[in-house]
């Protein structure tokens, strides 16, 4: 069991180096401003926190913890996933959120950490410790709605996600929060299984 954690964990911390410097290109050629502004995205920053939290576990498994933090990096990227097959995908069109590096960053890394994480640690949790997992999609909230309609209107940035579509941001807020809570309920109760 320990060998696969390893492997797995190694093999997300390894391929989110690669992504994100794929991230930093446009055309084959390095462009730093392309990669920050790529960084916008909850699909990048939630891989790389994933990516953090798997080193973390390779190297320091039984500190709780790192546990909770590898639990909350495993639910980010399971948001991505979830938003991607239930929200994205239909308004966006699954070929465009699945095509060539976002296939991996929406399905191939949220499995694997949701597979290493249920399947090779599953390592219990208390309960009140699987509520970190709501801190990132919490975090990436405000700051996203912040910029999308609360920041004075010459630096309002675009809805790209078009959580606000027809002026309804509440009804995606209420939907990402809870989902989120459901993914973590759940996560937390293949802790005890």
């Amino acid at each position: 069991m320990r060998i696969c954690s390893v492997i797995l964990n190694s093999v997300l911390a390894v391929d989110m180096i690669v992504m994100t410097i794929l991230l930093f290109l446009k055309d084959g050629k390095w462009d730093f401003e392309t990669g920050v502004r790529r960084q916008k995205y909850f699909t990048a920053l939630s891989n790389e926190f994933c990516a953090i939290t798997c080193v973390f576990m390779i190297f320091f498994p039984d500190f709780y913890p790192v546990r909770i933090l590898k639990f909350t990096g495993v639910i980010a990227v399971m948001v991505t996933f979830v938003t991607v097959l239930v929200f994205l995908g239909p308004t966006l069109g699954y070929r465009r959120v699945m095509e060539g590096r976002d296939f991996v960053l929406h399905v191939v890394n949220p499995v694997l950490a949701a597979i290493s994480f249920g399947v090779f640690e599953r390592e219990k949790i208390a309960f009140p410790h699987c509520l970190f997992g709501m801190v990132p999609v919490i975090l990436y909230g405000i700051v996203y709605a912040y910029f999308v309609m609360l920041a004075p209107k010459e630096k309002r940035g675009e809805d790209f996600y078009g959580f606000n579509k027809g002026n309804k941001w509440y009804l995606s807020m209420t939907l990402m929060v809870l989902g989120t809570l459901i993914l973590c309920v759940g996560f937390w109760a293949i802790t005890l299984i």
